[in-house]
Protein backbone atom coordinates (compact mmCIF):
# COMPACT_ATOMS: atom_id res chain seq x y z
CA UNK A 1 0.00 0.00 0.00
CA UNK A 2 1.56 3.17 -0.77
CA UNK A 3 2.05 6.01 1.58
CA UNK A 4 -1.14 7.98 0.56
CA UNK A 5 -3.50 5.16 0.58
CA UNK A 6 -2.27 4.13 4.44
CA UNK A 7 -2.66 7.98 5.42
CA UNK A 8 -6.15 7.57 4.33
CA UNK A 9 -6.67 4.14 5.90
CA UNK A 10 -5.63 5.49 8.97
CA UNK A 11 -7.64 8.91 8.73
CA UNK A 12 -10.75 6.72 7.91
CA UNK A 13 -9.94 4.54 10.99
CA UNK A 14 -9.72 7.51 13.36
CA UNK A 15 -12.86 8.91 12.15
CA UNK A 16 -14.96 5.20 12.85
CA UNK A 17 -12.89 5.40 16.39
CA UNK A 18 -14.79 9.09 17.01
CA UNK A 19 -17.87 7.99 15.69
CA UNK A 20 -18.16 4.67 17.96
CA UNK A 21 -16.39 6.57 21.07
CA UNK A 22 -18.77 6.91 23.68
CA UNK A 23 -20.15 10.33 24.17
CA UNK A 24 -20.13 11.74 27.61
CA UNK A 25 -22.52 14.28 28.99
CA UNK A 26 -21.82 17.93 29.43
CA UNK A 27 -22.25 20.15 32.90
CA UNK A 28 -22.16 23.43 32.46
CA UNK A 29 -22.85 27.36 33.93
CA UNK A 30 -23.54 30.22 31.92
CA UNK A 31 -23.28 33.73 33.84
CA UNK A 32 -24.10 37.04 31.74
CA UNK A 33 -21.31 38.67 34.16
CA UNK A 34 -24.24 40.90 36.40
CA UNK A 35 -23.51 41.52 39.69
CA UNK A 36 -25.89 38.72 40.55
CA UNK A 37 -23.07 35.60 41.51
CA UNK A 38 -25.86 33.01 40.62
CA UNK A 39 -25.10 31.04 37.36
CA UNK A 40 -27.64 29.32 35.27
CA UNK A 41 -27.46 25.51 34.59
CA UNK A 42 -26.20 24.44 31.40
CA UNK A 43 -26.17 21.34 28.82
CA UNK A 44 -26.87 18.33 31.30
CA UNK A 45 -27.19 20.16 34.41
CA UNK A 46 -30.33 21.52 33.61
CA UNK A 47 -32.76 20.15 36.53
CA UNK A 48 -29.89 19.09 39.03
CA UNK A 49 -30.01 20.16 42.66
CA UNK A 50 -27.00 20.22 44.62
CA UNK A 51 -27.07 20.14 48.70
CA UNK A 52 -24.68 19.90 51.40
CA UNK A 53 -24.97 18.50 54.92
CA UNK A 54 -23.93 19.15 58.20
CA UNK A 55 -22.28 16.61 60.25
CA UNK A 56 -23.91 12.95 59.55
CA UNK A 57 -27.05 15.11 58.53
CA UNK A 58 -28.74 13.30 55.13
CA UNK A 59 -29.14 15.64 51.94
CA UNK A 60 -30.08 14.42 48.53
CA UNK A 61 -27.46 15.93 46.20
CA UNK A 62 -27.96 14.80 42.06
CA UNK A 63 -24.66 15.39 41.06
CA UNK A 64 -23.60 12.34 43.60
CA UNK A 65 -25.36 9.91 41.11
CA UNK A 66 -23.34 11.79 37.62
CA UNK A 67 -20.40 10.48 35.90
CA UNK A 68 -16.88 12.64 37.15
CA UNK A 69 -18.31 14.11 40.39
CA UNK A 70 -20.02 11.00 41.56
CA UNK A 71 -16.42 9.23 40.67
CA UNK A 72 -15.05 11.70 42.96
CA UNK A 73 -13.69 9.24 45.87
CA UNK A 74 -10.89 8.63 48.62
CA UNK A 75 -7.90 6.54 47.80
CA UNK A 76 -4.64 6.18 50.39
CA UNK A 77 -1.53 5.80 48.95
CA UNK A 78 1.68 3.22 50.46
CA UNK A 79 2.82 6.10 52.34
CA UNK A 80 -0.60 7.03 54.48
CA UNK A 81 -1.26 9.72 52.75
CA UNK A 82 -4.97 10.22 52.61
CA UNK A 83 -6.03 11.64 48.94
CA UNK A 84 -9.37 12.49 46.95
CA UNK A 85 -9.06 11.17 43.63
CA UNK A 86 -10.52 12.88 40.70
CA UNK A 87 -11.30 11.70 37.34
CA UNK A 88 -9.59 13.17 34.36
CA UNK A 89 -12.15 15.30 32.21
CA UNK A 90 -11.89 18.32 30.37
CA UNK A 91 -13.23 21.69 30.51
CA UNK A 92 -14.00 24.62 27.99
CA UNK A 93 -14.57 28.27 29.23
CA UNK A 94 -15.59 31.15 26.88
CA UNK A 95 -15.75 34.41 27.93
CA UNK A 96 -16.51 37.63 26.20
CA UNK A 97 -18.60 41.26 27.27
CA UNK A 98 -21.33 40.40 28.76
CA UNK A 99 -20.95 36.01 29.13
CA UNK A 100 -18.82 33.58 30.87
CA UNK A 101 -19.40 30.25 29.85
CA UNK A 102 -18.01 27.19 31.68
CA UNK A 103 -18.52 23.15 30.67
CA UNK A 104 -16.76 19.87 31.37
CA UNK A 105 -17.36 16.47 30.06
CA UNK A 106 -15.04 12.98 29.81
CA UNK A 107 -15.34 13.55 26.14
CA UNK A 108 -12.91 16.03 24.76
CA UNK A 109 -15.67 17.80 22.44
CA UNK A 110 -14.03 20.50 20.11
CA UNK A 111 -12.64 23.61 22.27
CA UNK A 112 -12.62 21.64 25.16
CA UNK A 113 -8.84 21.70 26.78
CA UNK A 114 -7.39 19.01 28.90
CA UNK A 115 -5.73 20.39 32.27
CA UNK A 116 -1.91 19.75 32.77
CA UNK A 117 -2.18 18.23 35.97
CA UNK A 118 -3.53 15.21 33.64
CA UNK A 119 -0.99 14.86 31.44
CA UNK A 120 2.28 12.59 31.65
CA UNK A 121 5.18 14.90 30.89
CA UNK A 122 7.83 12.22 30.40
CA UNK A 123 5.57 9.68 28.48
CA UNK A 124 3.94 12.02 26.71
CA UNK A 125 0.08 10.80 27.37
CA UNK A 126 -3.21 11.39 29.40
CA UNK A 127 -3.14 10.31 33.14
CA UNK A 128 -6.45 8.92 34.07
CA UNK A 129 -6.50 11.19 37.77
CA UNK A 130 -5.09 13.22 40.01
CA UNK A 131 -4.85 12.90 43.57
CA UNK A 132 -5.58 15.70 45.92
CA UNK A 133 -4.64 16.30 49.34
CA UNK A 134 -7.63 15.54 51.61
CA UNK A 135 -6.41 17.05 54.50
CA UNK A 136 -4.11 20.34 54.36
CA UNK A 137 -0.37 19.24 54.29
CA UNK A 138 1.58 18.21 57.51
CA UNK A 139 5.35 17.55 57.94
CA UNK A 140 5.90 13.41 58.27
CA UNK A 141 9.29 11.66 58.74
CA UNK A 142 12.26 12.50 55.93
CA UNK A 143 10.83 16.61 55.82
CA UNK A 144 8.09 14.94 53.74
CA UNK A 145 5.15 16.66 52.98
CA UNK A 146 2.20 14.78 53.62
CA UNK A 147 -1.62 14.09 54.07
CA UNK A 148 -2.71 12.48 56.77
CA UNK A 149 -5.77 12.86 59.46
CA UNK A 150 -5.19 13.74 63.28
CA UNK A 151 -2.30 16.50 62.49
CA UNK A 152 -1.64 20.32 62.93
CA UNK A 153 -1.16 21.32 59.55
CA UNK A 154 2.38 22.60 58.73
CA UNK A 155 2.62 26.46 58.66
CA UNK A 156 5.07 29.18 58.72
CA UNK A 157 7.13 27.55 56.24
CA UNK A 158 8.09 29.48 52.69
CA UNK A 159 6.86 28.54 49.38
CA UNK A 160 10.52 27.59 48.37
CA UNK A 161 10.07 24.97 51.52
CA UNK A 162 6.43 23.52 50.77
CA UNK A 163 7.78 22.58 47.21
CA UNK A 164 10.22 20.54 47.79
CA UNK A 165 8.89 18.49 51.37
CA UNK A 166 6.49 17.77 48.29
CA UNK A 167 9.11 16.87 46.05
CA UNK A 168 10.70 14.58 48.80
CA UNK A 169 7.88 11.46 48.46
CA UNK A 170 9.10 11.46 44.77
CA UNK A 171 11.66 8.19 45.75
CA UNK A 172 12.45 4.81 45.19
CA UNK A 173 11.14 5.06 41.66
CA UNK A 174 7.57 6.75 42.93
CA UNK A 175 6.80 9.87 41.20
CA UNK A 176 4.16 12.12 40.94
CA UNK A 177 4.49 13.89 44.22
CA UNK A 178 3.69 18.04 44.21
CA UNK A 179 2.54 20.90 45.74
CA UNK A 180 -1.20 22.37 45.07
CA UNK A 181 -0.59 24.37 41.66
CA UNK A 182 -2.63 26.59 39.69
CA UNK A 183 -3.96 23.40 37.33
CA UNK A 184 -5.38 21.39 39.87
CA UNK A 185 -7.24 24.66 41.42
CA UNK A 186 -8.67 25.28 38.17
CA UNK A 187 -9.95 21.61 38.23
CA UNK A 188 -11.74 22.38 41.85
CA UNK A 189 -12.73 25.62 41.54
CA UNK A 190 -14.24 24.55 37.93
CA UNK A 191 -15.91 21.41 39.80
CA UNK A 192 -17.20 23.78 42.82
CA UNK A 193 -19.09 26.26 40.39
CA UNK A 194 -20.54 23.78 38.02
CA UNK A 195 -22.00 21.94 41.07
CA UNK A 196 -23.19 24.43 43.08
CA UNK A 197 -23.99 27.29 39.64
CA UNK A 198 -22.64 29.98 41.84
CA UNK A 199 -19.63 31.98 42.55
CA UNK A 200 -20.31 32.99 46.00
CA UNK A 201 -19.26 29.47 47.38
CA UNK A 202 -19.85 31.03 51.11
CA UNK A 203 -23.05 31.73 50.23
CA UNK A 204 -23.63 27.49 50.52
CA UNK A 205 -20.67 27.26 53.51
CA UNK A 206 -19.01 30.13 54.43
CA UNK A 207 -15.99 28.13 55.76
CA UNK A 208 -13.56 28.89 58.87
CA UNK A 209 -13.75 32.14 58.62
CA UNK A 210 -14.88 34.25 60.90
CA UNK A 211 -11.89 32.93 63.62
CA UNK A 212 -9.86 35.50 66.34
CA UNK A 213 -6.60 36.74 65.40
CA UNK A 214 -6.36 39.69 67.32
CA UNK A 215 -3.59 41.11 69.40
CA UNK A 216 -6.48 42.06 72.52
CA UNK A 217 -7.11 38.46 73.05
CA UNK A 218 -5.33 38.55 75.77
CA UNK A 219 -4.75 36.53 79.31
CA UNK A 220 -6.12 38.62 82.06
CA UNK A 221 -4.85 35.65 84.75
CA UNK A 222 -1.20 34.50 85.11
CA UNK A 223 -0.97 30.65 86.42
CA UNK A 224 1.45 28.38 86.37
CA UNK A 225 1.34 24.56 84.59
CA UNK A 226 -1.77 25.36 83.78
CA UNK A 227 -3.78 24.07 80.79
CA UNK A 228 -6.16 27.01 80.13
CA UNK A 229 -5.61 30.23 79.38
CA UNK A 230 -8.19 32.80 81.12
CA UNK A 231 -9.83 35.90 79.02
CA UNK A 232 -12.49 38.09 79.24
CA UNK A 233 -16.05 36.90 78.39
CA UNK A 234 -16.13 38.73 75.78
CA UNK A 235 -12.86 37.16 74.03
CA UNK A 236 -14.12 33.76 75.12
CA UNK A 237 -17.22 34.01 73.42
CA UNK A 238 -15.22 34.64 70.02
CA UNK A 239 -13.90 30.78 70.55
CA UNK A 240 -15.42 27.02 69.93
CA UNK A 241 -14.26 24.14 71.44
CA UNK A 242 -12.73 21.66 68.58
CA UNK A 243 -10.98 25.13 67.21
CA UNK A 244 -6.84 24.93 67.51
CA UNK A 245 -5.47 28.14 68.84
CA UNK A 246 -1.69 29.56 69.46
CA UNK A 247 -0.84 31.32 72.38
CA UNK A 248 2.24 33.76 73.12
CA UNK A 249 3.50 36.96 72.76
CA UNK A 250 1.72 38.00 69.72
CA UNK A 251 -0.89 36.88 67.62
CA UNK A 252 1.40 35.70 64.90
CA UNK A 253 3.45 33.30 67.19
CA UNK A 254 2.88 30.33 69.71
CA UNK A 255 6.44 30.72 71.61
CA UNK A 256 4.15 30.09 75.05
CA UNK A 257 2.17 27.29 73.72
CA UNK A 258 5.02 25.87 71.80
CA UNK A 259 2.96 24.54 69.21
CA UNK A 260 -0.96 24.72 68.50
CA UNK A 261 -3.45 23.39 70.93
CA UNK A 262 -6.69 21.85 70.23
CA UNK A 263 -9.83 24.03 72.69
CA UNK A 264 -11.19 20.85 74.68
CA UNK A 265 -13.53 23.48 77.09
CA UNK A 266 -14.66 26.22 77.44
CA UNK A 267 -15.49 27.08 81.43
CA UNK A 268 -16.53 30.05 83.25
CA UNK A 269 -13.73 31.41 85.79
CA UNK A 270 -15.64 33.95 87.71
CA UNK A 271 -17.85 37.21 86.68
CA UNK A 272 -15.65 38.91 84.38
CA UNK A 273 -13.78 35.87 82.84
CA UNK A 274 -13.97 32.73 81.22
CA UNK A 275 -11.16 29.69 81.07
CA UNK A 276 -10.31 28.65 77.87
CA UNK A 277 -9.04 24.93 78.07
CA UNK A 278 -6.42 22.95 75.99
CA UNK A 279 -4.94 20.04 75.32
CA UNK A 280 -1.02 19.49 75.54
CA UNK A 281 1.54 19.83 78.20
CA UNK A 282 0.66 22.30 80.90
CA UNK A 283 2.21 25.88 80.32
CA UNK A 284 3.10 29.03 82.28
CA UNK A 285 0.57 31.55 81.44
CA UNK A 286 1.18 35.70 82.53
CA UNK A 287 -1.46 38.45 82.08
CA UNK A 288 -1.10 39.80 78.53
CA UNK A 289 0.34 36.84 76.68
CA UNK A 290 -2.13 36.49 73.33
CA UNK A 291 -4.54 33.95 72.30
CA UNK A 292 -5.49 33.58 68.93
CA UNK A 293 -6.90 30.78 66.57
CA UNK A 294 -4.91 28.74 64.74
CA UNK A 295 -5.89 26.04 61.56
CA UNK A 296 -7.81 23.17 62.36
CA UNK A 297 -6.70 20.03 63.07
CA UNK A 298 -6.89 17.62 60.16
CA UNK A 299 -9.14 15.20 60.32
CA UNK A 300 -12.59 16.88 61.17
CA UNK A 301 -14.44 15.91 58.15
CA UNK A 302 -14.86 12.37 59.09
CA UNK A 303 -18.25 13.02 60.76
CA UNK A 304 -19.25 14.58 57.72
CA UNK A 305 -22.05 12.04 55.51
CA UNK A 306 -22.55 14.34 53.07
CA UNK A 307 -20.36 14.32 49.77
CA UNK A 308 -20.12 18.28 50.69
CA UNK A 309 -20.59 19.63 53.89
CA UNK A 310 -19.66 21.18 57.14
CA UNK A 311 -19.52 20.38 61.03
CA UNK A 312 -21.67 21.50 63.54
CA UNK A 313 -22.84 24.62 61.55
CA UNK A 314 -22.47 26.37 57.91
CA UNK A 315 -23.16 29.78 58.03
CA UNK A 316 -21.15 31.07 61.27
CA UNK A 317 -17.84 31.27 60.38
CA UNK A 318 -16.37 29.01 63.00
CA UNK A 319 -16.08 26.02 61.42
CA UNK A 320 -14.42 24.10 58.61
CA UNK A 321 -16.04 23.57 55.30
CA UNK A 322 -15.37 19.91 52.65
CA UNK A 323 -15.63 19.83 49.12
CA UNK A 324 -16.08 16.36 48.08
CA UNK A 325 -13.95 15.16 50.95
CA UNK A 326 -10.97 17.99 50.29
CA UNK A 327 -10.86 19.30 53.67
CA UNK A 328 -11.04 23.46 53.52
CA UNK A 329 -11.04 24.28 50.47
CA UNK A 330 -11.32 28.18 50.93
CA UNK A 331 -10.99 29.53 54.45
CA UNK A 332 -9.16 28.06 57.45
CA UNK A 333 -5.66 28.84 55.77
CA UNK A 334 -4.10 30.11 52.82
CA UNK A 335 -2.91 27.37 50.51
CA UNK A 336 -0.01 27.81 48.38
CA UNK A 337 -0.43 27.82 44.72
CA UNK A 338 2.97 26.58 42.59
CA UNK A 339 3.20 27.50 39.14
CA UNK A 340 2.45 30.98 39.25
CA UNK A 341 5.28 33.61 39.18
CA UNK A 342 3.86 37.16 39.57
CA UNK A 343 5.80 39.91 38.63
CA UNK A 344 4.42 44.15 38.92
CA UNK A 345 1.18 42.16 38.20
CA UNK A 346 2.03 40.43 35.18
CA UNK A 347 1.67 36.59 35.92
CA UNK A 348 3.39 33.99 34.11
CA UNK A 349 3.23 30.01 34.91
CA UNK A 350 4.24 26.97 34.01
CA UNK A 351 2.73 23.63 33.21
CA UNK A 352 5.16 21.45 33.99
CA UNK A 353 5.94 20.80 37.51
CA UNK A 354 9.25 20.01 37.16
CA UNK A 355 10.05 23.09 36.05
CA UNK A 356 8.43 24.94 39.19
CA UNK A 357 10.31 27.42 40.97
CA UNK A 358 10.29 31.01 42.48
CA UNK A 359 10.57 34.47 40.80
CA UNK A 360 11.49 33.29 37.27
CA UNK A 361 9.98 35.64 34.53
CA UNK A 362 10.97 33.54 30.97
CA UNK A 363 10.93 30.26 29.44
CA UNK A 364 9.59 27.76 30.73
CA UNK A 365 7.12 30.23 32.36
CA UNK A 366 5.32 31.59 29.89
CA UNK A 367 3.39 35.51 30.39
CA UNK A 368 -0.03 35.56 30.38
CA UNK A 369 -1.92 38.25 27.60
CA UNK A 370 -3.23 40.48 30.60
CA UNK A 371 -1.64 42.31 33.67
CA UNK A 372 -3.78 41.74 37.17
CA UNK A 373 -5.55 44.55 38.92
CA UNK A 374 -3.26 47.21 40.86
CA UNK A 375 -6.02 47.73 43.48
CA UNK A 376 -7.44 45.46 45.94
CA UNK A 377 -11.34 44.99 46.17
CA UNK A 378 -13.84 42.25 45.77
CA UNK A 379 -13.10 40.80 42.20
CA UNK A 380 -15.56 42.01 39.26
CA UNK A 381 -13.74 40.47 36.80
CA UNK A 382 -11.29 37.57 35.91
CA UNK A 383 -8.87 37.75 33.26
CA UNK A 384 -8.94 35.40 30.11
CA UNK A 385 -5.99 34.15 28.09
CA UNK A 386 -6.89 31.82 25.81
CA UNK A 387 -4.11 30.30 24.99
CA UNK A 388 -3.90 29.42 29.66
CA UNK A 389 -7.34 29.27 29.96
CA UNK A 390 -6.89 27.67 33.40
CA UNK A 391 -5.34 30.97 34.95
CA UNK A 392 -7.87 33.21 35.63
CA UNK A 393 -6.44 36.44 37.80
CA UNK A 394 -8.70 39.47 38.97
CA UNK A 395 -8.30 42.16 36.31
CA UNK A 396 -11.78 44.53 38.00
CA UNK A 397 -12.55 45.03 41.33
CA UNK A 398 -15.15 46.75 42.88
CA UNK A 399 -18.16 44.63 44.06
CA UNK A 400 -18.96 43.37 47.17
CA UNK A 401 -19.16 40.17 48.94
CA UNK A 402 -22.08 39.16 47.89
CA UNK A 403 -21.79 40.24 44.02
CA UNK A 404 -20.30 39.11 40.87
CA UNK A 405 -16.94 36.72 42.62
CA UNK A 406 -18.10 37.82 45.68
CA UNK A 407 -14.18 37.10 46.94
CA UNK A 408 -11.37 39.54 47.74
CA UNK A 409 -7.86 40.49 46.01
CA UNK A 410 -4.79 41.13 47.80
CA UNK A 411 -1.70 42.46 45.53
CA UNK A 412 1.63 43.91 45.54
CA UNK A 413 4.21 44.99 42.98
CA UNK A 414 7.60 43.58 42.97
CA UNK A 415 7.95 39.78 42.68
CA UNK A 416 5.08 37.77 44.36
CA UNK A 417 3.81 34.47 44.69
CA UNK A 418 0.29 32.91 44.20
CA UNK A 419 -1.56 32.06 47.76
CA UNK A 420 -5.49 31.07 47.36
CA UNK A 421 -8.87 30.31 49.47
CA UNK A 422 -8.07 32.78 52.39
CA UNK A 423 -7.74 32.23 56.50
CA UNK A 424 -9.62 31.88 59.54
CA UNK A 425 -10.09 35.62 60.24
CA UNK A 426 -10.97 37.01 56.30
CA UNK A 427 -14.50 36.81 56.54
CA UNK A 428 -16.33 37.44 54.04
CA UNK A 429 -13.36 37.65 51.63
CA UNK A 430 -12.44 34.11 51.31
CA UNK A 431 -14.00 31.63 48.99
CA UNK A 432 -12.25 29.81 46.09
CA UNK A 433 -11.73 33.37 43.88
CA UNK A 434 -9.48 34.95 46.73
CA UNK A 435 -6.58 35.37 45.36
CA UNK A 436 -3.77 37.05 47.62
CA UNK A 437 -0.90 38.03 45.39
CA UNK A 438 0.78 39.90 47.81
CA UNK A 439 3.64 37.99 49.61
CA UNK A 440 6.86 37.26 48.20
CA UNK A 441 8.87 33.96 47.70
CA UNK A 442 10.26 34.62 51.30
CA UNK A 443 7.06 34.82 52.79
CA UNK A 444 5.97 32.41 55.79
CA UNK A 445 3.32 32.73 58.48
CA UNK A 446 1.15 31.01 60.47
CA UNK A 447 -2.02 31.64 58.61
CA UNK A 448 0.00 30.31 55.35
CA UNK A 449 0.18 26.22 54.72
CA UNK A 450 -0.34 23.86 51.72
CA UNK A 451 -1.29 20.85 50.03
CA UNK A 452 0.11 17.61 48.78
CA UNK A 453 -1.30 16.54 45.36
CA UNK A 454 0.09 13.82 43.23
CA UNK A 455 -0.47 13.46 39.40
CA UNK A 456 -1.93 9.89 38.41
CA UNK A 457 -0.50 6.82 37.22
CA UNK A 458 -0.33 6.56 33.24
Amino acid sequence: MSLVGYTLVAKRIEELRQTIAPKHPIYGIYWDKSSDPTLTRTDDAVGKEAAVGVDGEYVVNDFDRLDIFGEIGEVTDELGNVFVRIPKFYIQKKAGPGYYLLRISKTQYPGFYLPWCFWDFERGRELPYVDVGKHLASLGDGNRLRSVPGEMPLVSKTIVAMRNYARNNNMDGVQGYQLLDIHVYDVIRTLMFIEFATLNMQSVMYGFASGRYSTNDVATVSETGANRIIVANSTANGYEVGQSIGIGTSNTNNSVSGTHRVITAIEPYDADNTAIVFDGDPVDIEVGHVVANRAYKTGWSSRIAASSGGIVNLSNGRYPCMYRGIESPYGDIYEFVDGVNINNHQAWVATNPEDYVSNVFAAPYEQLGYVNSETNGYVMEMGFDPDHPYAEFPTVVGASSSTYYSDYYYQNTGQRIAHVGGYWYNGSSDGPSLWDLYSSSSGASVILGGRLVRRGVS
